[in-house]
Order: structure tokens, then sequence, then C-alpha cells
């Protein structure tokens, strides 16, 4: 894959977390207004269930404010570093620093036969 076939998924991927926040945000919308008409003994939690889809919201706009930054070109520690949620961000940094971690394959020689590496 080139590069700009890496941003061009990049920036497909961020519009793709964009309309799905939008379907997210419709869904929050209607778990709230089951809120209001439900009985007030179940009121707490359908807001606890509200609450969990606002989460995904916010997660899913990390994600699209996380791709869009990459697809233009941006570093990706500075991208992460713009993550609100520490939980979403953390493993995240987390991959990007076991592969800088990992040594480097070693380039093979033409015709060289590797059994053990």
């Amino acid at each position: 894959m080139t590069a700009a076939q890496h941003l061009a998924l990049l920036s497909a991927l961020s519009s793709e977390f964009l309309a799905m926040r939008g379907t997210v945000d419709r869904l929050e919308t209607l778990v709230l207004d089951h809120a209001r008409t439900v009985a007030a003994v179940d009121r707490a939690s359908v807001l606890v269930q509200a609450q969990a889809v606002d989460a995904l919201g916010q997660r899913l706009q990390a994600l699209h404010d996380l791709s869009r930054a990459l697809a233009e070109g941006g570093a990706v520690a500075a991208a992460i570093d713009l993550v609100p949620l520490a939980d979403l961000a953390d493993p995240l940094r987390q991959s990007i620093l076991e592969v800088e971690a990992a040594p480097a394959a070693s380039p093979a020689t033409p015709g060289a036969l590797t059994l053990f590496d």
C-alpha cells in the first residue's frame, strides 16, 4: 500500500467515524426521550444507558479526530496526544511504543536462507 493510499484510507475511516457519531447522537436522543416517559423507578437505569451511548459517541468523535489528523499528515504521537479520552489514548500510545521497542528485522541478503531469526 502506498503512502497516498494510507492517507486516503485514513480519510475514509475518518468520514465513517463521523457518520457513526451522527447515528449514535440520534440514538442517544432516542434513549433520552425514552427516559422522559419511563416510570420513575426505571429512569436511573435508562439514564445509565444514555450515558453509555454518550461515551460511545465521544469515542467515535475521538477516533474521527485522530484519523483525520493522521490523514492530514500529522505525526502519530502528536495525534494520539490530542485524544481527550485516556482510556482510548493510553492503549493507542502503548501500541506505538511496542512497535518502536521491537527490534527491526534485519534485511535479508538476496538468495540467503534464514533458518532461525
